[in-house]
């Protein structure tokens, strides 16, 4: 549903308002969908994509000429920043980023300061190598079969990773490869996915089929009804081989969880099982599960297999489909979204299953272009759009970092992205755990954690930019005053940059009242704070 622009402004409360987005000029289609103007799509685009703002160089391109929309996105998809971005992207849907795992930096005997870094490099390896695949545009099986992760030197230093070629320097993440045995299996070879999705002795690793199914073939199991022929209570053991309504599923569950076993730990809470493959063990699946691992009825050698069987199923590129569709629609896939869905899937597996060219035909959809519904919208498509996005945590930290150099830390924890001493969770993000779908409307939490960051990005930007020579941002002369062109200039550069729309003279006599309010009490340099912190807070700005 549209996060409206009025509600937005009553929920900031802001300094000022922006000037009115200009009108939607591409016409809509039968749908009733109006697509937004090319610079504020750009803008869509870049901060999905790459976490921060296109420059003004950018917006004034596709301005001139809407065609370059696609060559751009195709551009910020292979940009430096895009691996990173897309990481907290699938994070969403993955839910493998967590502040605390049965395991943490203590355990290693690492400092305090490094237990935020060491969780995100935990829950953040399996995405970085999906991010990988598709910055580097590779067959998406190998998602599910490449024969490496992607790791820091900090995890390459703790678990038995060795890095290929001459990656990992700093704290970038490179190319790795694990050193105990373990098959080759993409990211179901990788630690970070078995720590968050965590097995015990009643269990057997079934929920981690139930992970993968939902992750990778879009089928919850967990979902199915379950109707009993009978009431009485069951031993579960004999329930699971003789209930039918238990036997549908398990037959199914319990030959994929009988390939899991080189990741039982028999001691939980300890590092060096938990960072372990054990081959040793694989044999303990098909003996407590009592079946031989195989995949839909066919038999298979165990995690040395899944990969490749999951590559093969239909429902696996299907699946990428579907999943990149809702991530970047910010919402499920529907019925009516049938024939878009399955176009952009035909497209998929005749261009060999490459995901970038998924990737921008996803950027290219009706439902991703939306940025507002006309009076032939029916009601089911204006229930199902959103034709506003809110900024994530991680969106808003880049996008600050990059635009006014704002480094928000506590204690070695970025504010944004941890809720153990900062602010995920309360600037709409998710957690992992408890909170597993981001925000989609302003509340009071997502209020105050977005003003508090706006004052520290505005004093760091002005601290920074005003009245130096090397100023990127803020260019204005210190002597310039409303009604000086310097001065309008600067308002209706930063009016563009940050919103992707041109501002009306309205809007510049608004924020020159602002301004002169509050250079009278505390002079000029304070007042740029106030209209800068005005601009990080408006709906414009935190809407996209």
């Amino acid at each position: 549903m549209a996060v409206g622009r009025a509600a937005l402004l009553l929920a900031i409360g802001a300094f000022g308002c922006s000037g009115e987005a200009a009108e939607d000029s591409a016409a809509a289609g039968p749908s009733g969908r109006v697509p937004l103007e090319a610079p504020r799509l750009l803008r869509r685009v870049s901060l999905d994509l790459r976490g921060t703002l296109p420059s003004a160089a950018d917006l004034d391109a596709v301005e001139a000429n809407p065609a370059l929309l696609r060559e751009f996105a195709a551009g910020y998809i292979n940009s430096d920043a895009f691996e990173e971005r897309f990481t907290s992207l699938l994070a969403e849907r993955w839910h493998t980023v967590m502040d605390v795992y049965e395991v943490g930096a203590l355990d290693y005997g690492l400092p305090p300061e490094q237990l935020g870094e060491f969780a995100h490099a935990v829950g953040e390896e399996p995405l970085r190598l999906i991010a990988h695949v598709v910055h580097e545009n590779l067959p998406w099986s190998q998602v599910v079969m490449a024969d490496y992760t992607m790791a820091p030197p900090l995890l390459v230093n703790l678990w038995p990773l060795d890095f290929v070629e001459d990656g990992g320097t700093g704290n970038g993440w490179a190319k790795a490869r694990y050193t105990d045995g373990r098959p080759a299996a993409g990211v179901l070879s990788s630690n970070g996915f078995y720590w968050r999705y965590v097995t015990n002795v009643s269990n057997k690793s079934r929920g981690r089929v139930a992970a993968i199914s939902r992750l990778l073939l879009c089928t919850d199991i967990l979902a199915r009804p379950v109707v009993f022929a009978r009431s009485q209570v069951l031993d579960p053991e004999e329930a699971i081989r003789t209930e039918p309504a238990c036997v549908t599923c398990h037959v199914t569950v319990d030959p994929l969880a009988a390939s899991m076993f080189g990741f039982w730990w028999t001691i939980q809470y300890n590092p060096y099982e938990m960072q372990t493959y054990h081959p040793e063990r694989e044999r303990l699946g098909p003996d407590l599960l009592d079946t031989e691992p195989g995949y839909y009825g066919t038999t298979m050698g165990g995690l040395v297999d899944l990969g490749f069987y999951l590559s093969q199923d239909p429902r696996y590129s299907k699946c990428a489909v579907e999943s990149m569709a809702e991530q970047l629609w910010h919402r499920p896939v529907g019925f009516d979204d049938y024939e878009a869905v399955d176009r952009m899937w035909t497209d998929f597996e005749a261009d060999g299953q490459l995901p970038q060219g998924l990737l921008l035909d996803v950027l290219d959809s009706e439902s991703y272009r939306v940025g507002s519904l006309d009076d032939n919208a029916s009601a089911a498509t204006r229930e199902r759009e959103v034709v506003e996005r809110l900024l994530s945590p991680n969106q808003q930290r880049l996008l600050l970092s990059d635009l006014t150099g704002l480094v928000w830390t506590q204690n070695g924890y970025v504010q944004l992205e941890n809720d153990k001493v900062g602010f995920r969770d309360l600037a709409g993000g998710v957690d992992g755990y408890t909170v597993t779908s981001p925000q989609s409307s302003p509340g009071l939490t997502w209020v105050l954690s977005n003003k508090r960051a706006a004052q520290a990005a505005a004093f760091t930007l002005v601290a920074r930019d005003f009245g130096q020579v090397a100023a990127t941002v803020l260019t204005v002369p210190e002597s310039a005053r409303p009604g000086d062109p310097e001065f309008t200039s600067q308002l209706e550069a930063l009016h563009w940059r940050l919103f992707a729309t041109r501002a009306d003279s309205a809007w510049v006599a608004e924020m020159g009242e602002l301004w002169s309010a509050v250079d009278l009490v505390v002079g000029p340099e304070e007042a740029w704070e106030a209209v800068v912190e005005a601009l990080l807070r408006d709906p414009l700005m935190v809407t996209y």
